[in-house]
């Protein structure tokens, strides 16, 4: 079954269930900027969530889903700030600048996906070199599109220690054909129609393949879209499993 796009993915909530999220422990100051790096030629923005202050911390790369930085990126923006404040250098990765998409179709996902993969492998360069990095922890964040991306780069990619994913899964050319797997957080909805829950399946498969067992979570009554209270527990779920692999 092909990856079936999310088109609209606009979840007003994800702000505020952040917010819950890191009200559950010590939530520090974030110094937000904005860099960039260059990947194929062309200039790729990186929007980056510090903890405030000096020294080197763990990093996550964000990826958002298929409606890129015009639907839903205020949501990835506050899962980026939420994994600053709990001490975790988060680095928001636009890799549609590398083919100017906006938001794409299924069409667009077949043409650009081995594009974009090695758009964010290049942003894993960049996020390794960085002066707040610890360059031997590196996660991924990614949901549904983002969350293909993240399982992708990471089997293929020894510096990625673990990754999240929202809505993912394995894209169809992959499957059999991983390198690794990294310690994997799988988030989904049981009622997802547009990444369809035995995508899950898919991903226990190959993480097994290389010795991996998968966290899963699997949340009865969610679609593509949580509701508040699915979020603040998948948010929950994604500080806690990242702080503990990446912290090591």
């Amino acid at each position: 079954m092909p990856f079936r796009l999310y088109t609209a993915v606009k979840l007003g909530c994800w702000t505020t269930c952040w917010m819950l999220v890191t009200s559950l422990g010590f939530a520090g100051s974030v110094e937000e900027g904005r860099t960039s790096y260059q990947s194929g030629g062309k200039k790729i923005k990186v929007e980056t969530y510090l903890p405030a202050g000096n020294g080197r911390h763990p990093a996550v790369i964000v990826l958002y889903g298929s409606g890129g930085a015009l639907l839903g990126k205020g949501e990835m923006v506050a899962f980026a700030r939420g994994l600053a404040s709990q001490g975790m250098a988060a680095f928001l990765v636009h890799y549609f600048n590398r083919t100017g998409s906006l938001v794409v179709l299924d069409k667009g996902i077949t043409k650009h996906w081995s594009t974009w993969n090695e758009t964010v492998r290049d942003g894993v360069d960049f996020v390794v070199s960085h002066p707040r990095v610890r360059s031997e922890a590196v996660g991924m964040l990614g949901y549904s599109l983002g969350g293909y991306l993240a399982i992708s780069e990471s089997s293929g990619d020894k510096r990625i220690r673990a990754v999240v994913a929202l809505a993912g899964g394995v894209f169809d050319r992959l499957q059999g054909r991983t390198q690794r797997f990294a310690p994997i957080l799988v988030l989904h909805g049981r009622k997802d129609e547009r990444v369809p829950v035995g995508r899950v399946l898919d991903v226990q498969r190959e993480a097994r393949r290389h010795g991996v067992e998968p966290v899963v979570k699997i949340y009865e009554q969610e679609t593509h879209r949580f509701s508040e209270v699915a979020l603040a527990d998948a948010g929950a779920r994604a500080q806690k499993f990242l702080l503990e692999h990446l912290s090591r």
